[in-house]
């Protein structure tokens, strides 16, 4: 299915400016119902999406979302049903935001709309087409999106990793039996892992096939670092290769998109890198009463007490004569990581436990992340799912518990990073944060740019920060063109919102030139958000550069944002922005404005006095 494809950055970019310029409509949190009431715009089937009985549909909100409360699908005319329902069946972020709102007595929250759906049922090998209404509160609708068609895939060729031996009795090592299987795997090819733990080393994907991890089936990591063999530098001008993965699709030689093409992994499988013990408590009931495993905290002192995986690979780093904080730094291995790939699409599986990061998505274009669980706190550095110098990349339908950054983008570091592409491009929807350093996350490497970034109808619960930019002035670049909107938070355990140049990481190695322009962060949207509440005495808003080598951040505007039981805010080192409608309730202090060094800046369009 191909006839449709993802918008591209430059669309992205464009709906981007459109809602910077106030070109396209707003609308406050208690808006009354709209006078136009727009059709959905930009449906689409992201790349990868359709097999030969399923495919994903998307379409872009619009602004005014204050009175819609739901879509209506359709195809060939026929009602497939509400987007909210169809989220219910799919989604593991769904039950979560409906408890989150069921919490809600007050209705303070922002109500976000699900803008995706799941058509089930199709045949292979046909054609179908889709539209989508607006439904609004009082009971109208919209008129219907521009009509799409889309063409379900052939029914593919299927082999099993059993039948070249592989095991699921979590004691044999399986690396050579399943290796065997994906190099048989022929274009379009689909690889099914049956239920049972498939003990494993690193392995090597290839372009045109899909890794199917079906219900009961695990990928458990080996612990032993000798099956992890240096397969990368993070960077070209890096100087340590890092270890491979669990799963894999690298050429060290090449990393330019196109390298490889056309991966999919999917099902409801799990991965599991075994990289940490669990805590002595093991596992917590969460708040829909879902168990969540927790692995142990640890640093580069005691991984030898704490680490499984990255105890074994720190310590064989350590005998090979690299410093402790360098082996801790760059020789542990992420759970996925692709890199150079032209159309990826992750699905319905459970990340969990990562000796280093979880999925990484490095150079690659087209790429869509639906349905994952992420499981990976408190393991250190687990991040769950970052892109470095990635283009046109989906986020939707996520559940996230991490040990690190639950969403993160990265674009390198120092002078030298300017030979590379930026990170550009990316659309976050309809996910479930929680307990993550930060929910959205620009940097800390931004030295090739971080730009067109817009994360919306999101819920965030109990992460360390929700929007969260972070970088040094060395490292150079910044972020830019960053929209967060029409997203809901609560019980953030920090603050709702760091843009910070003072960011620190007692692990990474410092191995590039400076750059020449320090960094800075400028077109900044969050609009339509509410802040339910923080549970530490950080500022609500903290904005901080570094006027003193001249890096100003600008143009940041809050709009519509509502806050309730937060600290008053720090801002410094801002020029040219604007706060408007910006509110505070049971305020923890007698002032929300604090100002220092800010040039050009109005709050409900009064200049901010020095």
């Amino acid at each position: 299915m191909r006839i449709t494809r993802s918008p591209s950055y430059k669309t992205i970019k464009t709906m981007l400016l459109l809602m910077a310029t106030g070109l396209m409509a707003t609308t406050p949190q208690a808006s009354a119902a709209p006078m136009n009431k727009q059709a959905p715009q930009q449906l689409h089937v992201p790349a990868l999406s359709s097999d030969d009985s399923s495919l994903m549909l998307v379409w872009q909100a619009p602004e005014d979302t204050g009175d819609i409360v739901d879509y209506l699908v359709y195809s060939e005319g026929k009602l497939l049903g509400k987007a909210s329902e169809n989220n219910d069946r799919f989604s593991p972020a769904k039950p979560y935001i409906n408890q989150f709102y069921a919490n809600d007595k007050d209705r303070f929250s922002h109500r976000i709309v699900i803008q995706n759906f799941k058509v089930t049922d199709l045949k292979p090998e046909r054609q179908y087409s889709f539209t989508v209404k607006a439904l609004y509160a009082d009971g109208t609708q919209s008129d219907a999106s521009q009509s799409i068609t889309a063409k379900t895939t052939p029914l593919p060729a299927v082999i099993n990793i059993t039948d070249f031996g592989a095991k699921g009795d979590s004691t044999t090592l399986n690396t050579k039996a399943i290796q065997q299987a994906i190099d048989a795997c022929q274009p379009g090819c689909r690889l099914d892992v049956p239920a049972g733990v498939y003990k494993t080393g690193a392995l090597w994907l290839k372009s045109d096939m899909t890794l199917n991890l079906q219900a009961g089936s695990t990928l458990l990591g080996s612990d032993d670092p000798a099956d992890y063999p240096p397969a990368y530098r993070l960077y070209s001008y890096s100087t340590e290769m890092r270890p491979a993965s669990l799963l894999n699709a690298i050429d060290p030689e090449h990393a330019e998109p196109g390298t490889f093409r056309n991966i999919r992994i999917v099902g409801p499988g799990v991965i599991d890198g075994n990289g940490w013990l669990r805590q002595k408590s093991a596992e917590i009931v969460d708040e829909v009463g879902n168990r969540l495993p927790q692995y142990i905290s640890s640093n580069n002192r005691e991984v030898h007490n704490d680490g499984i995986l990255a105890k074994h690979q720190v310590a064989k780093a350590v005998a090979e004569g690299v410093p402790l904080q360098i082996a801790y730094g760059q020789r542990r291995s992420s759970l996925v990581t692709l890199r150079g790939v032209e159309n990826v699409y992750l699905a319905d599986f459970t990340a969990r436990n990562p000796a280093f990061h979880g999925v990484m998505l490095l150079e690659s274009h087209n790429v869509t992340a639906n349905n994952l669980i992420h499981q990976t706190f408190d393991a250190n550095n687990g991040d769950g799912i970052e892109f470095g110098n990635s283009q046109n990349v989906i986020v939707m339908n996520n559940f996230f518990d991490t040990g690190d950054d639950c969403i993160n983008f990265a674009a390198g570091t120092g002078e030298k990073a300017r030979e590379q592409p930026s990170m550009k491009g990316a659309w976050l929807f309809n996910n479930y944060l929680r307990r993550g350093h930060g929910a959205v996350v620009t940097g800390s490497h931004t030295g090739a740019w971080i730009e067109d970034i817009l994360a919306e109808n999101n819920v965030i619960y109990l992460t360390d920060v929700g929007l969260r930019a972070k970088s040094t002035t060395d490292i150079g670049g910044g972020a830019r063109n960053i929209t967060f909107r029409n997203n809901a938070m609560r019980d953030i355990l920090r603050q709702p919102v760091i843009l910070t140049l003072n960011y620190s990481d007692p692990n990474a190695k410092i191995d590039y030139p400076a750059a020449k322009e320090p960094a800075q962060f400028y077109n900044v949207l969050v609009q339509n958000v509410t802040v339910q509440g923080t549970l530490g005495d950080k500022p609500a808003i903290e904005i901080k550069g570094n006027s003193e080598k001249n890096a100003w951040h600008r143009q940041i505007r809050f709009n519509n944002v509502h806050f309730n039981n937060v600290p008053p805010t720090a801002i410094s080192d801002l020029a040219d922005s604007q706060f408007d409608q910006v509110t505070f309730s049971h305020l923890r202090g007698d002032d929300p404005w604090h100002f220092n060094a800010v040039r050009n800046v109005t709050v409900d369009g009064k200049p901010v006095a020095q």
